[in-house]
Formats: C-alpha cells, sequence, structure tokens
C-alpha cells in the first residue's frame, strides 16, 4: 500500500487546468478557498496516481477508478492524503484540536473502546487512534459511515466479517494522526509526500 500526502499550501490557480473539468467544477462550488484548494490536490492526487481513467462514485458515495486501481483520499487541515492499494483501501487524517474525548466517544465507539479511552492518560491521543481506524475501516468496507459505527471495533487493529479480514495500522504526523485500512492484506504504509 502507498499512501501519499499533500500540502494545500503549494495549490496555485495554475494547478486548476491540470485537473479533469468536472473536479475543477466541484471545486467551484465549495465556499472557502481551503476547501477547494483540498479538492484540487485530490484531482491532482488522484491523476498522478490513477492516470485519466475515469472516476465513477458508487451507490454510498465511494469514488472509484475505471481502471481497477482501489484509492481513497481524505483531508484535515493542510493536508490531502490519498491511499493507494491493489485492493479495496482506506484512509483517514485528522487534525488534532481540542475535544471532549468521551462525550464525543459516546457517539461512535464501542463500550470496549470507550473504556480504552477512558483508561488512558492520554485520552485525546486515543480518541483520534479510534476514529481514523473506524473512519479508515467503514471507508474501506465501501460504506463509510452509511453504517453504524458502532457496528465495528477497531482496538485491535483488525475487524473480521463473513470471511474477510480488515486489517488497519495508524501513525502520528506532526499534529495529525493517519489511518489506513486494507482488506485481506497488509495495512503497512510509508508516507510519501507530494509536491505539485
Amino acid at each position: 500500500m502507498k499512501l501519499y500526502l499533500a500540502n494545500i499550501a503549494e495549490i496555485t490557480p495554475e494547478h486548476w487546468e491540470l485537473i479533469s473539468p468536472e473536479r475543477a467544477e466541484k471545486a467551484r462550488r465549495y465556499r472557502f478557498h481551503d476547501d477547494q484548494k483540498r479538492c484540487v490536490a485530490g484531482g491532482l492526487l488522484m491523476r498522478r496516481f490513477l492516470g485519466d481513467t475515469e472516476i465513477f462514485t458508487d451507490e454510498f458515495g465511494k469514488p472509484r477508478a475505471k481502471n481497477g486501481i482501489f484509492f481513497n483520499l481524505s483531508h484535515s487541515g493542510e493536508w490531502v492524503a490519498m491511499a493507494v492499494d491493489s485492493a479495496e483501501v482506506g484512509c483517514d487524517i485528522e487534525r488534532l484540536r481540542q475535544a471532549d474525548a468521551l462525550k464525543l466517544g459516546k457517539v461512535v465507539f464501542t463500550d470496549a473502546e470507550l473504556e480504552s479511552i477512558r483508561e488512558n492518560p492520554d485520552r485525546l491521543g486515543v480518541f483520534y487512534r479510534l476514529w481514523t481506524k473506524k473512519e479508515a475501516l467503514l471507508k474501506c468496507m465501501g460504506k463509510g459511515f452509511h453504517r453504524a459505527a458502532k457496528s465495528v471495533e477497531v482496538i485491535n487493529g483488525s475487524f473480521c466479517e463473513d470471511g474477510v479480514i480488515y486489517n488497519m495500522k495508524t501513525k502520528a504526523f506532526s499534529d495529525y494522526t493517519i489511518s489506513v485500512c486494507a482488506k485481506n492484506s497488509s495495512a503497512d504504509f510509508d508516507i510519501e509526500f507530494v509536491h505539485f
């Protein structure tokens, strides 16, 4: 698995000409300039690592490449992440910010996950590790949050359902937490920084 990271500070007006007209139109619909830049950066990553293949979305809204390469995008703050693999993949990046880990966790975490937050002095760090793993898993499964978040548990770094094993890995980067999930394969990854 490959995980690519791009910083939106590098996006210039010239980059808009390098993405598909559909992606450029999507970016224009965003109200805030940074959201537009995240969308452009995602388009540039897709073009670089997927080629000129058609991108479509399935019934759950997950983007897919017509050429069969599996990928997933995520963004937070100044970074856009893209995971690419030979099988289903999911990724999530979150910038750490202050939050009530237990209060927010009650909405999405299982009892065991909440207990792991309660027991750890680094509650916020555990919250973000669990949150990003859970989102990466649900995205890898193809359902996103169309499926109840409490229906999957990510404490152990793997989840099995219907004979399919989903493996998750998490890394810290600056003040961000990044998790990836791979279907039936290792979720080991290195971060490669992409400059446009």
